[in-house]
């Protein structure tokens, strides 16, 4: 499930980008084209290195309950984010919304709730 969070938001990145090829201004209204170090800084966490550490939670030692915790914690930010991020976005103008941002909602809350059944599994 993690690696479908990291494609989702590799997809959803694509889906914002695809219009520009059929000659669509891609700058946004009221911008400079400057983005902030801040935000870069905030989506690589939110779409690499918590999915990340979410596998790493997994990988490593799969029976310590403090990183199947971890991973819960992960889980639901992923989730929060994702829910609170379609709601942000739709309406759009991209089609290609419509269809990304459900899935990773879907996504995320199947990755939270199997989460927590995994905790609560030993």
């Amino acid at each position: 499930m993690w690696l479908m969070i990291i494609s989702g938001f590799a997809c959803h990145t694509l889906t914002d980008m695809l219009p520009m090829f059929w000659g669509k201004d891609m700058a946004v209204v009221a911008t400079d084209g400057n983005v902030d170090q801040g935000m870069i800084v905030f989506m690589m966490t939110l779409s690499y290195l918590v999915p990340v550490c979410g596998m790493l939670c997994l990988l490593t030692d799969c029976r310590a309950k403090l990183s199947r915790t971890v991973n819960v914690v992960l889980a639901v930010i992923i989730a929060l984010f994702n829910v609170a991020h379609a709601f942000m976005e739709l309406p759009s103008d991209n089609a290609g919304q419509y269809v990304i941002l459900p899935v990773m909602v879907v996504i995320g809350c199947v990755l939270a709730w199997h989460s927590f059944k995994y905790v609560k599994e030993g």
